[in-house]
């Protein structure tokens, strides 16, 4: 592991594996995960690619921020600059990231950052989003998909409230509700991506093109983020039986996508 310093003078973890001659694979994870979300993807990938992945400002090993606005998106797109900068200054870099990672990745690539791929697994960008949701509301037939989207997104709102989210995760709510171990520091430096940046980007979406190839693995029985919220124009969707952890549930099967697509 090394330590890569962005230019607000946060530390970033960084891990590399697999072939150092290889394409070279960035990994983002989401929320409220680590870098270890991507364990069992990249020893699938070790074989053909060198695989490069991080823990994001107030995951894992990297520094946490206390101020919220230290978790803009963008911030975390300056991040994700500096790693790919550090890691492959000469050659574009493949990208995979899932959940809140790919809500930063969206958000980069619609900014100008280069890619030579980009592989979004359960993370919209967040200003497509937004204009998306409006786009259902002035279509009374598209109002039962907005409803359902809407109602599996409520856990939003209860993330603003100031504590409430971080007395559930420390009473062990917030781990039975997600049906797996979730880290306590990892969960609550995570939401300040969401009191970041949610609400600021779903009421004025500002959606802008990402030029970059990009393929969409939707997991059908995700609970958290529907398919048509994830649509992107040009983008490859291949839909897959799974729920919102897929990097875990099925690594396998998200290695041989991102190989496919990078081949």
């Amino acid at each position: 592991m090394r330590r890569i310093t962005m230019d607000d003078g946060v530390q970033l973890a960084v891990r590399e594996t697999g072939n150092p001659n290889g394409p070279t694979v960035v990994c983002v994870h989401g929320f409220p995960d680590n870098s270890r979300l991507w364990d069992g993807v990249a020893e699938r990938l070790a074989s053909r690619f060198r695989v490069i992945v991080y823990d994001v400002r107030g995951a894992g090993q990297s520094d946490r921020p206390k101020e919220t606005k230290a978790y803009l998106l963008e911030r975390l797109a300056a991040d994700l600059a500096t790693v790919i900068q550090e890691v492959s200054p000469k050659e574009d870099v493949h990208l995979l990231a899932h959940d809140w990672g790919s809500i930063q990745v969206w958000h980069a690539l619609g900014r100008g950052q280069k890619a030579a791929s980009f592989t979004s697994i359960s993370g919209p960008d967040l200003d497509r989003a937004g204009e998306w949701i409006r786009a259902q509301a002035r279509r009374p037939r598209a109002w039962g998909r907005l409803a359902k989207q809407l109602a599996s997104s409520t856990y939003i709102v209860f993330f603003q409230v100031p504590r409430a989210a971080e007395l559930a995760s420390r009473a062990g709510l917030i781990s039975r509700m997600l049906r797996r171990p979730v880290d306590h520091d990892d969960f609550r430096h995570g939401l300040k991506l969401y009191r970041a940046n949610m609400f600021r980007r779903l009421t004025r979406p500002r959606p802008a093109p990402v030029k970059v190839r990009t393929q969409i693995l939707v997991p059908t029985r995700d609970r958290f983020v529907g398919a048509g919220i994830q649509n992107a124009e040009g983008a490859s969707i291949r839909s897959v039986d799974a729920g919102h952890w897929l990097p875990l549930s099925q690594p396998l099967f998200v290695a041989e996508c991102v190989e496919e697509f990078i081949v």
